[in-house]
């Protein structure tokens, strides 16, 4: 069987003026309980990454899954581990994603593998130790199997949807379709099958944003998982209005007032997030609102449990620092992206580049005037002057008297 991914090797990056969203709950699945599986794909191996891309379309459905008679509000609740078996899916799923709105014809290919056979279906294998480490204080592992037990029992009983199916002989019949079906255990590992509509929630990544593979067992609460999840929609270094009661709503709480709002989740979880992730916030109450400024963490200043790849700590390093100088000097995100092309792709540019930065603010120094004056195309206009000084300088110069980094 040809896999849809093989296929798309040979495309090009065509362009689309329509949106493709995730799959609509109107449609119409091929599913018929009397008839086996049919397997499309496993996926039992794991990328060597740090990050995942974490599709928005999945974290919308997880954090709004209401359900009538169903005291929780959502599933932000839910056991660590079954958050840890979430962000396993999306990272075994990873060499199968694809942006149908970048790439309409990726869609097309996925639909023809996937969706034009009855009961299609992915197979997840997951070891158990990547789960639930349960450890004790003598540091012996117990309980581990009924952690995970545990884990796949809340999915299955929360994580639905209902959706249309029609059966072999035609007929339209309402499924309840889990995100786990069919979970059993062998030797340590945990294997189940997923029906297509989950699958592409997973692989489609209309939205999305990139988040640590680790960010569940980093922060040790689902909440607080959620939350960082939630945060990363918001750009860095920009104050936004959040009221306190959508909050609330959001991720379950039961807060009376904004103030106390602060004092309680609000404390906790930038506490958390200050130590364990690479993304953290500031903030502050306005009446009803709670005012956050989202901002990138340098590294994981408060963590012993996760090593980062020194890849991640780099292009983290990377992003930081040209953030810094595009809100400093106003740029437009497409000159920001350029400075992040040019610092990314050389490291001789990358030290080229934050010298001649240094220039600059030593010049507005002597000069007594202030960096901040100094603003989009004036302030590219003076950086590239000081780029081709210290280009100059390097040993490049001699060769490529015309190769500096230009932004």
């Amino acid at each position: 069987m040809n896999n849809y991914l093989d296929k798309i090797k040979g495309l090009g990056k065509e362009k689309s003026s329509s949106s493709n969203s995730i799959p609509d709950l109107g449609e119409v699945y091929l599913i018929d309980e009397n008839e086996p599986s049919k397997i499309i794909k496993i996926f039992d191996k794991e990328p060597k990454t740090d990050e995942i891309n974490m599709p928005n379309d999945l974290v919308d459905l997880i954090i709004g899954n209401k359900k009538p008679g169903n005291k929780m509000s959502s599933l932000v609740n839910m056991p660590v581990a079954s958050i840890n078996i979430l962000f396993k899916t999306v990272l075994l799923a990873k060499s199968s994603q694809f942006n149908a709105k970048a790439l309409p014809k990726q869609l097309e290919l996925f639909e023809e593998e996937y969706k034009r056979e009855m009961n299609s279906k992915v197979y997840f294998k997951v070891d158990i130790k990547d789960i639930s480490s349960n450890k004790s204080k003598d540091g012996k592992i117990k309980g581990r199997v009924d952690k995970v037990k545990e884990a796949v029992d809340f999915l299955q009983s929360n994580l639905y949807v209902w959706a249309k199916g029609k059966d072999s002989k035609g007929n339209i019949v309402n499924y309840k379709l889990t995100y786990i079906e069919k979970p059993s255990f062998t030797r340590g590992i945990l294997t189940f099958e997923m029906n297509i509509f989950w699958v592409e929630q997973l692989v489609n990544l209309n939205l999305y944003n990139k988040v640590l593979k680790d960010l569940p067992i980093l922060l040790g609460n689902s909440r607080y998982a959620m939350f960082s999840l939630y945060l990363e929609r918001f750009d860095d270094n920009k104050w936004f209005k959040w009221n306190y009661e959508n909050i609330n709503k959001l991720f379950d709480l039961n807060y009376s007032t904004a103030l106390s709002m602060s004092k309680g989740f609000m404390r906790d979880v930038k506490q958390k997030l200050d130590l364990n992730s690479l993304k953290s916030f500031a903030y502050k109450v306005k009446g009803n609102d709670i005012l956050i400024l989202p901002y990138r963490m340098n590294s994981l200043v408060g963590n012993d449990i996760v090593k980062l790849n020194e890849e991640t700590v780099l292009k983290n390093e990377n992003r930081n620092y040209v953030n810094f100088i595009a809100r400093k000097h106003k740029l437009s995100d497409e000159k920001r992206k350029n400075l992040l092309t040019v610092i990314t792709n050389s490291k001789t540019d990358k030290e080229i580049v934050k010298s001649a930065y240094e220039l600059f603010k030593k010049d507005c120094k002597k000069k007594k005037c202030s960096i901040l004056d100094i603003t989009e195309d004036n302030f590219l206009h003076v950086i590239n002057e000081f780029i081709y000084q210290e280009y100059k300088r390097s040993e490049k110069f001699k060769d490529f008297p015309n190769g500096y980094p230009r932004i």
